[in-house]
This record gives C-alpha cells, sequence and structure tokens, in this order.
C-alpha cells in the first residue's frame, strides 16, 4: 500500500511540473510575441495589408508560373516530335531566380513587400537588391520569407 502511495505521489508531482512546464513555455511565447510585435517597424494595419500583398503575389506567381512552364513544356515536347527548334521564350537567369529567392530585408528608406517586389523595382534602376546599409532582419516579417507555393504538381 505504501508503494500505490508513493508511486501516486509521483506521478501527480510529475504532472504538476508538466503543468508548470507547458504555462512557462506558453508565457515566453506570449512574451516573445508581443514584444517582436512592439518593436515592429510597420503598423498592425500596414502588417495586415503586407501579408495579403504576399498571398496575392504566390497565387499570381504559382499561376503565372505553371502557365510559362506548360506552354515551354508543350513547345518542347511538339519540337521534339516535329524535329523542329522551339521557339524562344524567355524564362529568368539563374541569377535572376538566386535574386528574388534571397533572405528578405526591411528598410526604412524604401518599402517594398517582397523580394520580388524589391528586385522587379531595382531591375528597372539596374541596382542589386542585395542588403544594404540600414537593411535589416525583424522576426515580425519573417512570414515575407515563407514560401505559400506548394511545390507538388496534382496530376
Amino acid at each position: 500500500r505504501r508503494g500505490r502511495l508513493e508511486r501516486g505521489k509521483l506521478l501527480r508531482g510529475a504532472q504538476v511540473l508538466g503543468w508548470i512546464l507547458m504555462a512557462i513555455v506558453i508565457i515566453v511565447l506570449l512574451i516573445f510575441t508581443s514584444v517582436s510585435r512592439c518593436l515592429s517597424p510597420v503598423s498592425v494595419l500596414q502588417l495586415k495589408f503586407w501579408k495579403i500583398y504576399l498571398e496575392q503575389e504566390q497565387k499570381i506567381l504559382k499561376t503565372q508560373a505553371t502557365e510559362h512552364a506548360t506552354i515551354l513544356a508543350e513547345e518542347n515536347v511538339k519540337s521534339s516530335f516535329e524535329g523542329s527548334h522551339p521557339k524562344k521564350h524567355y524564362t529568368p537567369a539563374i541569377k535572376d531566380w538566386q535574386q528574388i529567392s534571397s533572405l528578405y530585408t526591411f528598410s526604412p528608406k524604401e518599402q517594398y513587400y517582397s523580394v520580388l517586389h524589391k528586385y522587379v523595382n531595382r531591375r528597372e534602376k539596374s541596382q542589386s537588391i542585395r542588403s544594404a546599409e540600414g537593411d535589416a532582419l525583424f522576426p515580425i516579417l519573417g512570414f515575407v520569407d515563407s514560401s505559400g507555393i506548394n511545390t507538388t504538381v496534382e496530376v
């Protein structure tokens, strides 16, 4: 009987420690989220707009990439069966893909909502999109670098 009581106390103690650990983790996450939002260089409404912009950009990018890849694939298959040369289709160069795939950095001087937005605007000015002085990484803007593009193709 004494063994059961001791075992029961140990189990209750382990449960209490587990609940305390979970509470500590939740409180730390809450504090981190609150502090990062307070230190954010953008307002809550601008952040909402930014997220909507990125969702739309990713949808359009996926649609355009799918259409372009389909046209290119059709042209290559057609050319292979006909023994002809495929028509020229512009696809971004490796350097361009690398630039639009780089890590997003926030600059208070120039407001870009994504790396693609930055690339397109700086390409017109013939500037690099690499991080410049004054650019910074903010945890609250981490969603900019997350990829929402589903890479699997439905057959």
